[in-house]
């Protein structure tokens, strides 16, 4: 019995002995867990207090950009309440703080801001990108201050967020304070205007004598004089030809650099405009003895479509610095379509460009060799002009020459196909009559109605002529003309208010083609006279070629008896 309670009691100490073992282990387990768990616990101390110092930054970052942001920027919650918005705002509409503000309607906090008219554009705006999601823009005067100081604002308007699976969504509004800018570019607007009425005024001023200049060298052209007086004559239009000319490129170089040169684009016959040009530089060659040779390629277009005067005033320059600066041997002129450019090279033998100048060569006002080119007559303005007009026209011009033996420019146009119905429709210049014609001039100054007295009595034609805006009008009246040529600049009565009364006239006085005469060569001065009802506009100084074409176009057919 002693030894079965010994072996019982063994076998009870084995198995507490294993217990024990197993609830060690178990303890052991569960200090691990414990351990785990207060890990755990620690570490999501520690990034709690970490996200709570991050998102202090991140405020702290958030409220350091709306306070020092210089633009007003808002942003409105879906009901159009207000959300966050920059300092920006507070301290242009004089608010204390943010808190004035929050969650309050942008229409009650902005309606003493903006005008009843802007305030509906800013709602139509926001409805606007709300429904499509699209940026919208709108700039407007702004008078935060409430001082009738308003500043200018460029709004943007711009949708934020979705609806979608419960994310907000809301506006938000960007306003830039633009006024600095607009008021420079008023100054810039000003000056610039400014610098427009003086050159119209120049152009006034300088082509209005112009015009009796050449107009009466013309009259005494015609007068058969001796040769000895024939040839004063002579060298008076030449002289007056230069100076014209050296004003029409000041004229045009400030346009070109004010951006008022406008390029336009009608059908007319290249062909003939280049047969003209050889025909005119074979005869100044000729006096110069030097030879002229036209090379017009069979691939070049009758007809194209483009801004034929400023492409011959490109062509009359180069060739005409060619025979200026070629004292032997002679001019090339060449003319082709490569492709889809038209191609022109005037290559000379004269003294040429050095190497370091051909850089220079387009600069506004460089006038290169002076020592040698003394004798020249020139601003330094041509190749300058022709380089920007090739530019406005989509081309290019180039250069290649050796000092001693001469130069070659090579101009390059797009080549823009004309319109084939319209082709019948260009007039040409030719020789013809019209004696029964019917035409009135209006001019303030006598000389400018002498010059036109003389100019179409070239074509036998004999007009009325009128001092004033109020006696044309009174002219009218009394008499159906064929074309009235109307001046300008006239005192008390401008052609501009003249040509209202005679068309306030009625009858044949409501389609009757009035011309205007000006002396004014600024960029819009075509359209404003076109605008005021006049039909066509002539250049002082009178041209035979303009006037030719503007009576061919404009008198009646039954009047005009072409020249056999």
């Amino acid at each position: 019995m002693a030894e079965y309670d010994i072996a019982a009691m063994l076998d009870e100490i084995k198995q507490l002995k294993t217990e024990v073992r197993k609830l060690t282990r178990e303890a052991r387990v569960s200090k691990n867990f414990l351990d785990m768990v207060t890990k755990a616990s620690e570490a999501k101390d520690a990034l709690g207090n970490a996200l709570s110092t991050a998102n202090a930054r991140q405020r702290a970052y958030t409220d350091m950009l709306l306070d020092n942001c210089p633009e007003i920027i808002m942003l409105f919650d879906a009901d159009g309440r207000f959300v966050l918005s920059t300092k920006a705002l507070m301290l242009a509409a004089g608010v204390p703080n943010f808190d004035f503000i929050k969650n309050r309607e942008y229409k009650e906090v902005l309606s003493g801001y903006f005008s009843h008219e802007d305030l509906q554009m800013f709602e139509n705006a926001i409805e606007s990108t709300t429904e499509s999601g699209d940026k919208v823009f709108f700039n407007t005067w702004v008078d935060f201050s409430q001082k009738d100081e308003p500043r200018y604002y460029s709004i943007e308007f711009t949708r934020i967020g979705d609806d979608k699976d419960g994310v907000s969504s809301g506006v938000l509004v960007v306003m830039v304070d633009m006024t600095d800018f607009m008021r420079e570019k008023q100054k810039a607007e000003y000056a610039n205007n400014a610098k427009s009425d003086f050159l119209a005024m120049m152009s006034h001023e300088m082509r209005t004598p112009m015009n009796a200049i050449l107009g009466m060298s013309t009259a005494l052209d015609r007068l058969g004089l001796a040769t000895e007086h024939q040839r004063y004559i002579t060298d008076i239009r030449r002289a007056s030809n230069s100076l014209l000319s050296i004003i029409n490129d000041v004229l045009d170089f400030s346009k070109i650099e004010a951006g008022k040169l406008d390029i336009v684009g009608d059908n007319y016959s290249l062909v003939n405009m280049l047969d003209n040009l050889h025909s005119m530089f074979s005869v100044m060659c000729k006096d110069k003895h030097l030879a002229m040779e036209f090379k017009k390629h069979e691939s070049l277009p009758e007809m194209a479509k483009g801004d034929e005067n400023r492409l011959r005033q490109i062509l009359v320059n180069l060739l005409s610095n060619a025979v200026k600066y070629t004292q032997k041997g002679g001019v090339v002129f060449t003319a082709q379509l490569d492709e889809k450019y038209l191609c022109f090279e005037i290559k000379d033998s004269g003294r040429g460009i050095r190497k370091e100048d051909l850089s220079k060569l387009f600069t506004p006002f460089e006038q290169l060799d002076i020592r040698k080119n003394r004798n020249i007559v020139g601003t330094g303005l041509g190749l300058a002009i022709c380089s920007n007009l090739c530019r406005l026209m989509d081309g290019d011009i180039s250069v290649t020459s050796t000092y001693g033996e001469g130069s070659a420019f090579t101009v390059r146009i797009p080549y823009v196909k004309a319109d084939e119905t319209h082709e019948n429709e260009i007039i040409e210049i030719s020789n013809f009559i019209a004696p029964t014609a019917k035409i009135l001039v209006v001019d303030d100054i006598e000389t400018n109605l002498t010059v036109a007295e003389v100019m179409l009595d070239i074509f036998e034609i004999v007009p009325d002529t009128a001092a004033s805006g109020q006696d044309a009008i009174e002219m009218a009246k009394q008499k159906d003309y064929d074309i009235i040529f109307m001046d300008h600049m006239m005192p008390e009565m401008d052609g501009l208010e003249a040509t209202l009364h005679i068309r306030g006239l009625g009858g044949k006085n409501a389609a009757l083609p009035i011309i205007a005469l000006t002396a004014n060569a600024i960029k819009g001065t075509e359209q404003m006279f076109l605008a005021s009802g006049m039909d066509d506009v002539l250049l002082k100084p009178l041209e035979f070629e303009e006037l030719n074409l503007c009576l061919k176009k404009w008198l009646p057919k039954d009047t005009i008896e072409e020249d056999e």
